[in-house]
């Protein structure tokens, strides 16, 4: 998986867009199923920093016990001790905990870690669109075996604009960029599924007997705030590096929109919307 390395300046960069981002009704879902499940284990899958369960954590009541399984052990040792933190301030009282998992996702089995430390909640984010179709497949079928209901929220959609100035060229840079999304990620063999993999995932959780929900979660970088300058320098710098790749006959004038772009980001004319698409999937009663 040598290619999902990020490292913990830009996932707490994201942060705030991913939390402002986010569609309340499936973090309710999740915490209904949790009471009905009276146990609150959960599986955090490429956890990074923490983000997905920091946002989490205030949204599925007491007792939540988390395994944060990611390849970085730097990452998942920041993870769990903001964790442990944010958990003691959100159910002082309940108990709670915070485990870690170093582990290439290529070698996941929840089956077997469902037999060690029952699994009742299995989620993740901004990871399916760096995956290919046969390693959906095999989540949701791995869901499936466990009984376990899965959240996968901030998965890219292909929809991304610069709002306040239209420009020409961002429609060529935006395709161009979702093609780039599409080579492999070394999540699963064969190419990611890009703006594709919420979609397939859907199909897929149906497919083996789930009831699933989707909805849309939006960054909304409003033009002329720092945050937004500065998450959409790194924006614009991923868009433009990932066009000259994928049409280097064109490298000049992506050159020159990089250019003007920054330039209008850094003097507040444009903002940026990115689209996501979060999904909530949860076995049908038998």
């Amino acid at each position: 998986m040598s290619e999902l390395l990020f490292d913990s300046e830009w996932l707490t960069l994201r942060r705030r867009a991913d939390h402002q981002a986010r569609d309340t009704l499936l973090n309710e879902e999740a915490a209904y199923w949790l009471t009905q499940r009276h146990r609150s284990h959960i599986v955090d899958l490429g956890a990074g920093n923490g983000n997905n369960a920091h946002y989490l954590i205030p949204w599925l009541g007491p007792q939540q016990h988390w395994r944060l399984i990611d390849h970085d052990a730097a990452l998942l040792k920041e993870a769990r001790r903001s964790l442990e933190e944010a958990i003691q301030s959100n159910h002082a009282s309940e108990g709670h905990g915070v485990e870690t998992g170093q582990m290439d996702l290529n070698t996941l089995d929840l089956p077997a870690l469902n037999q060690q430390w029952p699994i009742d909640l299995v989620t993740a984010s901004a990871l399916l669109d760096l995956a290919s179709a046969a390693w959906i497949e095999r989540l949701a079928e791995q869901c499936h075996a466990i009984q376990a209901a899965a959240l996968f929220v901030l998965n890219v959609n292909g929809h991304w604009s610069i709002t306040g100035i239209k420009d020409g060229l961002d429609e060529t840079v935006r395709q161009a960029f979702n093609t780039h999304q599409t080579k492999s990620k070394g999540l699963g063999h064969g190419p990611a599924l890009g703006p594709m993999a919420a979609f397939a995932a859907s199909d897929q959780f149906k497919r083996v007997g789930f009831e699933v929900q989707t909805r849309t979660s939006v960054w909304q970088l409003l033009a002329g705030s720092a945050y937004t300058k500065a998450l959409g320098f790194q924006l614009i710098n991923g868009w433009h590096q990932a066009a000259c790749e994928m049409l280097p006959d064109q490298i000049h004038e992506f050159d020159v929109w990089f250019v003007r772009r920054q330039t209008q980001l850094a003097s507040g004319q444009v903002g940026i919307e990115v689209g996501h698409t979060d999904l909530y999937a949860e076995p049908l009663a038998s």
